[in-house]
């Protein structure tokens, strides 16, 4: 039995090695993280609103540093969504950027444990993005640590932020041109080919130039589309939203 389990725990590991050689993103633990929070959904989301999974999950990567930015792990909006009308956005902020890791902080508390040399505290515009958080701290500078002491809500916020982007931001409801067109298009691809061709890493791709690198796009810089199509490849996220779609759980599609 010893030697059994022995052999089952290497060859996890051998496929572990060479799957984070094949993708190197994969052997970052807070990639992993973030794509076990969101990766589910996004399949499930995008099969149901005709938009590629692997292209949600590679924005919201991209977006947001992999959970890690500081407008994600405050408002929860890893897809950069910004407020429409009436929508609660991140006011600007005063945050402590700790100069040895040279990362902001959002824990004000852990800021100011540190020596008072290792911090700087710098001013930080409105973000115009979307606050997921709910009332009454949305839009506010209040409970800046709510989601990081509500990870259910921090999943279901995710949830919200990708269902808004699949279902509303490109949508043939929009007034904007760009995504208006790349809906329709990815109903017609539908409609002719059928729901798997969501899954296709070519199609994925192509989603992403078609809502980004113009004028009034999800992004206007053309280097935008090759930031998220390297993650997309480096993480695999075809693969996995392929797999996931076939049933399996996150964690045997990440390591296998």
């Amino acid at each position: 039995m010893g030697v059994q389990a022995n052999t089952e725990i290497h060859s996890k590991a051998s496929n572990t090695a060479s799957n984070n050689s094949h993708y190197s993103l994969r052997k970052y633990p807070h990639v992993e993280q973030f794509y076990g929070l969101t990766a589910k959904e996004a399949v499930k989301i995008g099969m149901k609103e005709n938009i590629p999974p692997a292209a949600i999950l590679a924005i919201a990567g991209w977006e947001s540093g992999f959970g890690q930015g500081y407008v994600s792990q405050i408002t929860g909006n890893i897809m950069s969504l910004g407020a429409r009308k009436g929508e609660p956005e991140l006011p600007p902020l005063t945050l402590p950027r700790n100069l040895e890791t040279n990362k902001l902080m959002i824990d004000f508390k852990k800021a100011k444990q540190l020596p008072k040399n290792q911090v700087v505290w710098q001013k930080r515009p409105p973000s115009l993005k979307k606050d997921y958080r709910p009332k009454p701290y949305a839009g506010t500078k209040n409970n800046l640590l709510y989601f990081r002491n509500h990870p259910q809500a921090l999943k279901q916020a995710y949830t919200h932020v990708m269902q808004d982007f699949s279902g509303s931001w490109i949508s043939e409801k929009s007034k904007v041109p760009v995504f208006f067109k790349a809906s329709k298009d990815m109903d017609k691809l539908v409609s002719k080919k059928g729901k798997n061709i969501l899954l296709n890493c070519k199609v994925a791709k192509e989603f992403l130039k078609s809502i980004g690198g113009k004028p009034r796009s999800f992004n206007t810089r053309p280097a935008w589309i090759k930031h998220v199509s390297k993650v997309m490849d480096n993480a695999g996220l075809c693969l996995l939203a392929k797999e996931m779609n076939q049933g399996k759980a996150f964690k045997r599609a990440w390591l296998q």
